[in-house]
């Protein structure tokens, strides 16, 4: 009698099911994908040449011989008829045969293109991630690994303990966490509140002193800390504005102006779309009178422009900081959710020290000393491409200063129309009918067509700029592979996928910006790297079937806008239909509904500026200078 050895690996059965149904789920879906723009099924072509060369033909030949002649075809004539069926149908058939037989590679070639994106696209966000972290140094390189790993839904207590050992530094506070994330999973909250009671006063101080560093992280342990984790049916938080930083790299040809989170958020949307996802979008719009639909629309546009603008000023922002923290300068963090003061702060300071260290640098280069001729010249380029970003963050902010003089005159202008008006033309309609000032709801998402579209134009930018797989460093025996990508080439991927989805869900436009940044993205943890592209076609497309949508935020901002900007009631009908309908806070609505216009002055955002956004230090031109002079001599 054998044995089993125990070195022989078993097969488990029940294991292999979950996974044999992924990839003929996924399988099904990249065929979907492909059938939608590249075959017609061959049922459907048969069914359709039978019908049109057979009974089709047949009855408009008899009505036509019967409106012309008046009588009924001859036997001679059906003979006719009937032959020319068959002939036609015939030769219908061979065609169809033929189309297929020469279109079929055509087939298998976006077959492939769809399968690769799918395939590389996960991948890519994962080495993108990991661009990120390298682009770091020190604690901030920690602390930004530790911010990936709390956003993972399925963390375990393990990776919650590592997380938090690496933001805090301290192995029992990292062991309390650990515990609690441990109670959490098997629901003893009570054991949580416990452990809590006793831990409170010396883990806050932690927390407090490090979110200012890096807010979003420590927000993230907190709530491990509080007995939460991230939930699979909210998705995570987008980075804000990133789309925006995107499109005005493209509009300018400065890829400085793009962070690579920025990066991994637009693989990530592209993903989610190709996979399924449906974002929504609330808007408003005016029907009926043209004066004051014309009115509307202008006003509506102001405002888009005017809040485009304020989120322009802070992405520049960002970007100069995060830029400064890639390059190495004093900058260590450049987390988000940080406030524009302290990241004005930080850039400032961080540009200070540069100039002061290539000034240092230059003087010893004037003096003889070749040595630090190279990294005078890095360190000089470095200061020279922070100077630029520095003059888009004050272009920015002066372009908010105009845009809300024309918001301002617009809603005056508004006013003015609408003071004129019975109040039932712009009152909110929730009724029947299609006159009047309603509520739109929309749908970002890409149809098959369009996906398939989508994935031929990321295929050829992937053929083009030949990223392929390595061995692994780290994998064992060399078994697993990943994807080996540059800043620069994940940076025009994520130019290449913002060019592919404007024509078909129009990224450009301010709603659109504004309904993308609202939503969360779907939760992808569970991909990962040598994963079959079936499979994670079937697990993205799960993911975004798991999404909650959440509307009430972005129903009571509308409501906010209706009833501030443009003067309209909100009537207990209305207020009934908001909450209802999408979910908005019935509170918030009542405050709305007694808001009085005459008894507020029209607010001025110009408060959100960041203090002191001044004109570039004249000490960072003259160390470029020095630098230039001891360069040129040496």
């Amino acid at each position: 009698m054998l044995l089993p050895s125990p070195f022989r690996p078993r097969v488990n059965n029940a294991n292999d099911a979950p996974q044999v149904r992924l990839e003929r789920e996924g399988r099904d879906e990249i065929r979907r994908i492909t059938q939608a723009v590249e075959r017609v099924p061959w049922s459907v072509s048969l069914t359709q040449i039978l019908w049109t060369a057979g009974p089709v033909t047949l009855l408009g030949a008899w009505g036509g011989y019967l409106l012309g002649y008046g009588k009924e075809p001859t036997f001679e004539n059906y003979i006719f008829f009937i032959s020319y069926t068959v002939i036609t149908g015939v030769a219908g058939i061979i065609a169809n045969i033929a189309h297929n037989l020469t279109s079929s590679r055509r087939y298998d070639r976006t077959e492939a293109k769809i399968e690769r994106v799918i395939d590389t696209v996960p991948e890519l966000i994962l080495a993108t991630r990991n661009l990120i972290v390298e682009s770091l140094e020190g604690d901030a390189r920690r602390r930004e690994a530790a911010a990936m790993l709390l956003r993972k839904q399925d963390l375990a207590p393990e990776g919650v303990e590592l997380a938090a050992l690496e933001l805090l530094d301290d192995r029992d506070a990292a062991r309390i966490i650990s515990q609690i994330d441990v109670y959490r999973r098997i629901g003893l909250h009570a054991r949580i509140r416990d452990i809590n009671s006793l831990n409170r006063e010396w883990l806050d101080p932690q927390f407090n002193e490090l979110s200012e560093l890096a807010p979003e992280a420590i927000g993230l342990l907190r709530e491990r800390f509080e007995g939460r984790a991230p939930d699979l049916h909210k998705g995570v938080p987008r980075d804000e504005n990133f789309i925006e930083r995107v499109l005005a790299a493209i509009e300018q040809d400065n890829d400085l102006l793009m962070t690579l989170q920025d990066v991994e958020e637009m693989l990530i949307l592209a993903f989610e779309l190709i996979s399924g996802r449906k974002i929504p979008l609330l808007n408003f719009e005016y029907r009926g009178r043209w004066k004051l639909a014309r009115t509307l629309d202008n006003l509506e546009h102001a405002r888009s422009r005017y809040r485009i603008r304020q989120a322009t000023g802070l992405s520049r922002l960002k970007a100069l900081t995060i830029y400064l923290a890639e390059s190495g300068t004093l900058v260590e963090d450049a987390a988000s959710g940080l406030r524009a003061e302290v990241l004005l702060q930080r850039s400032t300071q961080a540009m200070d020290a540069l100039a002061e260290q290539v000034t240092h640098l230059a003087i010893a280069v004037g003096e003889g000393d070749r040595e630090h001729r190279t990294v005078l010249r890095a360190r000089a380029d470095i200061l020279t491409n922070a100077i630029r970003l520095y003059k888009t963050v004050t272009n920015a902010y002066d372009q908010v200063g105009r845009s809300h003089a024309v918001f301002l005159k617009m809603s005056k202008r508004w006013e003015n129309i609408t003071s004129q008006m019975s109040d039932g033309a712009t009152r909110l309609r929730v009724g029947p009918g299609r006159r009047g000032l309603r509520i739109q709801e929309k749908t970002i998402a890409l149809d098959d067509e369009a996906k398939a579209e989508v994935c031929k134009h990321i295929a050829d930018h992937l053929e083009e700029s030949r990223i392929k797989r390595v061995d692994s460093e780290i994998a064992y025996q060399a078994r697993e592979t990943v994807l080996r990508v540059g800043v620069d080439k994940a940076k025009a991927m994520a130019i290449e996928i913002a060019l592919a989805l404007e024509p078909h869900i129009h990224l450009s436009r301010p709603a659109v910006q504004r309904a993308i940044n609202g939503s969360n993205a779907a939760y992808f943890g569970q991909l990962e790297p040598n994963q079959s592209a079936a499979a994670k076609a079937a697990l993205g497309s799960a993911m975004v079937r798991e999404i909650d949508d959440d509307l009430s935020r972005t129903a009571e901002s509308l409501a906010i806008a209706l009833v501030r900007h443009y003067r309209v009631e909100l009537e207990p009908r209305a207020i009934e239909f908001l909450r209802d309908t999408f979910g908005a806070r019935e509170a918030t609505l009542n405050m709305l509904s007694n808001y009085q216009p005459a008894d507020h002055h029209p607010i001025s955002y110009l408060s959100n500026r960041p203090a002191m956004i001044q004109t570039a230090n004249r000490d960072w031109y003259r160390a470029l200078v020095q630098a230039r002079r001891s360069l040129d001599d040496d």
